[in-house]
């Protein structure tokens, strides 16, 4: 059952459509669930509302496996250039779009000050940090990185898929070696050998990920690898690693 909602972003200033994935029997039991929150949150469930047509159709997979969870999933804004800011951590340069100051902590504030109390208050979850994690691919997969050395008194687990790094490193390498990350913290990061056109930008791309490994690593967190051959920067390829992270979460 997918469920849709708008909520208010205090430091953004605006209303956010919100997808909530509940089980189908939800309604027919009393037990309490692990809650996976995403960004880019119309992406997720239904191919009218994602923004190339293609959603990756977690829920489909959810229930395939047999698991008990909740996906909560941040819809992304589509102004202008605005989901590069929201979803930018730190102020970056992109050579084809310019350069932006990232409002990603305001996105966060909203994802750990707004959207999961209001979660844990509407619905049976398991509040506790070891039963929440996040996700997300590209920009959000940079958001979710950035969430799961940040925030990790919040998130346990994180699925960080293609994520959008190289134009940040510097800030995300800095960043990690000063962090307190908790302990018993686990991340997926995913990326694809045809994300581009150009072999080169898959070899910057998995010196990236490896380096961004290597640092979580000597903070001791766990780091699953997965390079998959062929995959490209799209939903339809994300959709095909469902089957690969959402056991992750619950390893």
């Amino acid at each position: 059952m997918i469920i849709e909602k708008e909520l208010f972003m205090s430091k953004l200033n605006q209303n956010r459509k919100i997808f909530i994935y509940v089980p189908d029997d939800y309604e027919l039991n009393t037990k309490q669930y692990p809650v996976l929150y995403t960004f880019d949150g119309h992406n997720l469930f239904l191919d009218e509302y994602a923004t190339y047509g293609k959603a990756i159709h977690i829920q489909d997979h959810i229930e395939k496996l047999g698991l008990d969870l909740i996906v909560v999933g941040q819809e992304c804004s589509h102004d202008g250039n605005n989901r590069l800011i929201e979803y930018a951590p730190y102020p970056f340069y992109d050579p084809e779009y310019g350069s932006f100051e990232g409002q990603g902590d305001a996105t966060m504030d909203f994802f750990v000050n707004e959207l999961k109390p209001y979660i844990d208050q509407h619905y049976r979850t398991k509040r506790t940090r070891k039963n929440t994690y996040i996700a997300g691919s590209s920009c959000g997969g940079l958001m979710s990185l950035y969430a799961a050395y940040t925030y990790s008194h919040i998130y346990s687990k994180a699925i960080v898929v293609s994520p959008y790094i190289l134009e940040s490193m510097d800030a995300i390498l800095k960043d990690i070696s000063k962090q307190q990350i908790q302990r018993n913290t686990s991340i997926y990061l995913s990326w694809g050998s045809k994300e581009t056109s150009l072999m080169h930008e898959f070899v910057w791309q998995t010196k990236a990920c490896t380096e961004v490994g290597n640092a979580l690593s000597k903070k001791n967190v766990k780091v699953l690898y997965n390079v998959i051959p062929d995959g490209r920067h799209c939903e339809e390829d994300w959709e095909k690693e469902c089957d690969t992270f959402l056991p992750f979460l619950f390893q």
